[in-house]
């Protein structure tokens, strides 16, 4: 394994190391598909109704609503916009034969249920819904084309909108796997980023990276470098520099969230005037408020009017290599610009349509240049099916649509088409009528309508003022389509160094702006920790750059001192809770948002009072205990291991805060419960257990694996650490960071003595658990209990 590189010497090292690394992944990764399409993972599904206006003179596209696995699991699954292929394990006999349902085309759609009020609670609204093409028609052996319906005596509605009527049980259940598509679009659009700048001879007849974006990556390569552009944010966007000018008639909302900077908000934001080649790191600690100032800068740019006080439209594109992040936080800032009354265009993008070629691409291409022929990055790209199944789940169907959340691109176009059809899309406008009376088009009917929604997409893109996306789905042909003036990519220290390098080839901004923990979170990478020998045992290639893969340019630039401003004020926490991961994590210069006297208000004080009546401790001076069962004992089951004493304790503490009608939120609202655990066997034990309790019960908590937990909080955390053997990988500081930061107001960590030792390398003391065990003891916040 080398050793990982903070500053490289040179741009062929660079690239040497990220490039290998990038490759072995990308073939462990192709390896792993192929073996779960080999071993054909079966799910739970129902097969709802035919998605109006999705048909062709060759299939039916349906709506299909599938099981997914928990999310404690490694199992991979579809996200939305992930293309797969389904086989549904039915036999349809028909006069004309016997037919099978294997190889159907796939998409994952958002879950059209999710926003009705109707279904609320129930479980249609939490499973993953599928777009599923089915052939129409089928060549006979003398080669004429039979008319088949295969799936309308399998649904479970008459139509997507009867939702009323949907009954999920194991009678009108279809078991599914799912195959994949042996090919990686993450890796692919990571080294096509890469190869941008270091074989521009690939990109001849394209425009390649902006100068500004090659400075930045030489930069980023040693962070220095000989030649400094200064991009002054402040200079360019008037409202920015002094917000609270009357002339620029700021919302009070903004002006209000930006009175509340604290010293480290505001030393980030006078930072704006000086950023050097357009890259602009904050780093900030649990709590520091870092996506909150993304979008109080984010308003103020967009809220930039003109002596005619009409609108500057300033576009900007906000990344998040995470997808539940992504879309949080596109609907935080549409909530936010209603709330203000900013009449910007947001939208969550989940994916981009690729059609793109997958020959000789990647693995003959080096960093020699050596390849034939460059991959197209502006591969064709087709609008028209996602959109009618958008028209047909939302217009046809009549199903709505929560208004706290930002429209996806989709909805989007159909939102803008809606209002525009008249004036602008009279051909598009002829062919949904078509559509809607039942008409099948022709091959060229689809060539002219598939013209007409390029148009409107292009429209809708063009008109756009806020994308929320991944840098994955913002690569190639999107960046044509919508140029940013700004990109934002938060919680960078979880994207690997290619990812970040995305953004850089494919946009020339003012600014690329990275905001994250590298405390706390780190990149994925699959081979990280596997030996060679491991690697051998599972099939896999071992990669010795793996660690390299792992640290993050955010991460490089925090070793090397070349962050550039850092947020440190906790608000998060409440009851002194930020004092022991400053010690640990933050060399003690985590603070706290709040002054002393105001750290533990009504609700947290009646909390402190449970934790001393529950420890038999007086005048606890921190809402953290630390509990102990000599007696436990894990168990290992499902490759994984869970501590039924423990979970006992836990279940039984957790219904006692939820029967007592003191316990409260800050906003005085019932108060909230999350409980983790490291394990997926001990996640899916607590899941089950909650499931049992009351739907009022269920609303307060949240069910939790340490490395999911991280953007989530509760005013109360449960982290049960389960093993009693040794620590296992919960002695790893970013994982211990993260565990022990998500609460506001208590947290309760159930732990082993054993916990405090490894087995590896003998038995010896652990670095982290020894200190939050030592710390507890030192201040009579230890609890032991026999069982």
């Amino acid at each position: 394994m080398e050793t990982p590189l903070v500053k490289f010497p040179s741009q062929d090292e660079y690239a040497r190391r990220l490039e290998k690394g990038t490759l072995i992944e990308m073939h462990n990764e192709m390896s792993q598909l192929k073996k779960l399409n080999d071993r054909g993972d079966s799910y739970p599904a129902w097969i709802v109704a035919p998605i109006p206006g999705c048909q062709t003179s060759f299939s039916t596209s349906w709506l299909l609503l599938v099981k997914s696995p928990s999310l404690s699991t490694t199992v991979t699954f579809p996200t939305v916009a992930d293309r797969v292929h389904i086989d549904i394990d039915a036999s349809i006999v028909l006069p004309q034969g016997t037919y099978t349902l294997y190889h159907l085309p796939a998409t994952r759609i958002p879950n059209p249920y999710e926003d009705v009020a109707e279904c609320e609670g129930k479980a249609i609204q939490r499973l993953a819904a599928f777009k599923v093409d089915v052939p129409r028609c089928q060549s006979t052996e003398d080669g004429e084309q039979v008319q088949l319906d295969l799936m309308s005596h399998l649904k479970i509605a008459d139509a997507v909108g009867d939702f009323s009527g949907i009954t999920l049980d194991q009678a009108n259940q279809k078991n599914i796997s799912i195959r994949w598509e042996v090919a990686s679009q993450t890796f692919e659009a990571e080294l096509e980023a890469l190869y941008a700048f270091i074989t521009p001879k690939r990109y001849k007849d394209q425009n390649g990276p902006s100068y500004k974006a090659r400075l930045a990556f030489g930069m980023l390569q040693k962070f220095c470098a000989a030649d400094f552009e200064i991009s002054n944010l402040l200079r360019k966007y008037p409202p920015l520099a002094n917000p609270s000018n009357p002339a620029y008639k700021i919302s009070p909302i903004f002006l209000e969230k930006f009175a509340k900077f604290n010293q480290d908000h505001v030393a980030a934001y006078e930072g704006l005037g000086h950023i050097k080649n357009g890259i602009y790191f904050v780093n900030g600690c649990p709590g520091a408020g870092k996506t909150e100032w993304n979008m109080v800068i984010s308003g103020l740019i967009q809220s930039h009017h003109s002596s005619a006080q009409k609108r500057i439209r300033h576009q900007i594109l906000f990344l998040v290599d995470i997808n539940q992040t992504v879309s949080d936080a596109a609907d935080r800032y549409h909530c936010l610009c209603q709330k203000a009354g900013l009449d910007v265009r947001i939208i969550r993008m989940h994916g981009w349509p690729y059609e793109m070629r997958h020959s000789e691409r990647l693995n003959q291409t080096g960093s020699q240049g050596k390849t034939s022929k460059p991959v197209d990055v502006d591969a064709t790209t087709d609008f028209t099916k996602s959109f009618l199944t958008t028209v047909g789940l939302t217009h046809h169907a009549n199903l709505e649509r929560d208004p706290r959340r930002a429209p996806n691109l989709d909805e989007a176009a159909w939102d803008y088409y809606e209002k525009h059809k008249h004036d602008n899309y009279p051909g598009l406008a002829k062919f949904l009528g078509r559509i809607d009376g039942g008409d099948v088009l022709d091959s060229e009917d689809w060539r002219q309508l598939r013209g007409s929604v390029t148009k409107l997409y292009r429209d809708v893109l063009r008109a756009a003022d806020f994308v929320a996306t991944t840098p994955v789905a913002a690569s190639g042909s999107f960046a044509k389509l919508f140029r940013p003036e700004i990109v934002f990519v938060d919680e960078a220290p979880h994207a690997r160094e290619l990812t970040t390098l995305i953004p850089l080839a494919y946009f020339n901004p003012v600014a690329w702006i990275f905001t994250g923990d590298v405390k706390q979170t780190r990149p994925f990478v699959d081979s990280s920790g596997i030996s060679e020998r491991k690697a051998l045992e599972k099939g896999l290639k071992f990669n010795p750059y793996a660690e390299q893969l792992r640290l993050s340019t955010m991460a490089r630039a925090e070793a090397a001192s070349a962050l550039d401003q850092k947020l440190l004020v906790n608000n998060r926490a409440y009851g002194n809770l930020h004092r022991l991961p400053s010690d640990m994590f933050y060399d003690g210069e985590m603070s706290s948002g709040h002054v002393k006297e105001n750290r533990y208000p009504p609700s947290t004080m009646h909390l402190k009072k449970h934790l001393e009546k529950l420890s038999g401790s007086r005048n606890m001076e921190e809402n953290r205990l630390v509990v102990s069962f000599a007696q436990s004992a894990e168990e290992f089951h499902r490759n994984s291991f869970w501590n039924p004493m423990q979970h006992a304790w836990v279940a039984e503490q957790v219904k006692c805060l939820l029967k007592d009608d003191e316990f409260r939120s800050l906003s005085g609202e019932p108060g909230t419960i999350m409980i983790q655990t490291p394990y997926s066997t001990a996640y899916r034990q607590y899941l089950g257990e909650v499931k049992q309790w009351p739907p009022e019960w269920q609303s307060r908590i949240q069910v939790l694996t340490v490395d999911k937990a991280q953007g989530n909080q509760a005013d109360v955390v449960f982290l049960d650490m389960v093993r009693t053997s040794s620590v296992g990988f919960m002695d790893d500081p970013q994982r211990l960071n993260v565990a022990i930061t998500q609460a506001r107001q208590a947290e309760v960590i159930v732990m082993h003595v054993r916990m405090n030792y490894r087995q590896a390398k003998g038995c010896r003391r652990t670095q982290f658990t020894t200190q939050i065990w030592g710390d507890a003891h030192m201040h009579r916040r230890l609890l032991h209990l026999r069982g």
